[in-house]
């Protein structure tokens, strides 16, 4: 009986120095990514190509362009790794699901909305959150995270699943002594997290407001300086809907749709049941608030 010896296969870390070059179709991005010198991709891909006895880049003009068999392995490489990354961060979300889901939010619906409402969604899911808030993109493997909440201005990583929990509607909201006449002399209430929100409003054809501009950091605080009489501001129907129950605040021109979403994100692939849980309920609640 022949006995077959497998062969030996090249060295990880040269095959990932090649995958990283050829993607990027640079030496000096391919080290930016591995943290590791120019020098050490360029010794890496010349020991590959002097194992595998071919080359795999063509060096010329002073850069680097990929042979016809260094491009047929870098595609076979970038999938295989695609898989390698998938399989430990699913090894990894196995762990997670024994300890909370963790969930990254954009802060003033983190604030407004999500945080007062754990107790309800803990009574209906058993779900039990870790919340982060953070908004823009999101890495789910860098950032251990497991489902993001965002709106959606921004292009998505590739690789992930969403679900469009609510359209965003955006109108003037002030305390409720403040309505006479509409509140159009007031001051407005600017927020740098949402510098155009005021514009977008202009150009939707809402109410006109006259009154000098006050500028706040962030959302959350011109939300909050607008609570306390200091003004209007452009708020979010659904991070305003509670205040507007309890009196807090009054809406007298409505709201209108910014033409963006906010989405559930979450890794594709994922074998973890408990971001389709938290999205059903987002998706039940928000539609709770518009009505």
């Amino acid at each position: 009986m022949v006995t077959h010896v497998p062969r030996r296969l090249p060295a990880l870390g040269s095959l990932r120095a090649f995958e990283a070059a050829a993607r990027h179709r640079s030496m000096v991005a391919a080290a930016t990514e591995l943290n590791v010198t120019h020098g050490a991709i360029s010794k890496q891909v010349q020991a590959l190509e002097d194992e595998l006895g071919t080359r795999l880049f063509e060096r010329r003009n002073r850069g680097i362009h990929l042979t016809h068999r260094g491009m047929w392995l870098a595609e076979r490489l970038e999938a295989t790794f695609t898989d390698l990354h998938r399989t430990m961060r699913d090894f990894r979300m196995q762990d997670d699901a024994a300890g909370p889901l963790t969930v990254s939010c954009e802060p003033t619906l983190c604030l407004r909305l999500l945080i007062p409402a754990l107790g309800e969604l803990k009574q209906a899911t058993g779900l039990d959150l870790r919340v982060l808030a953070a908004g823009g993109p999101i890495d789910f493997a860098r950032d251990h995270v497991n489902l993001a909440i965002r709106r959606s201005d921004f292009p998505l990583p590739p690789g992930v699943e969403t679900a469009i929990l609510a359209t965003e509607r955006m109108g003037p909201v002030m305390r409720p002594d403040l309505t006479e006449a509409g509140g159009d002399a007031l001051p407005r209430l600017y927020s740098e997290t949402r510098p155009h929100a005021w514009q977008d409003w202009d150009d939707a054809g809402g109410a006109v407001f006259t009154g000098p501009a006050i500028r706040y950091q962030h959302f959350y605080m011109a939300i909050q300086a607008a609570e306390a009489g200091q003004g209007v501001a452009m708020a979010s129907a659904h991070m305003v809907a509670d205040a507007l129950v309890s009196g807090r605040l009054a809406a007298p021109h409505g709201f209108l749709p910014d033409g963006t979403h906010y989405l559930a994100i979450w890794p594709g692939n994922t074998i973890d049941p408990r971001p389709a849980m938290l999205t059903a309920w987002l998706k039940g609640r928000l539609a709770t608030l518009q009505a």
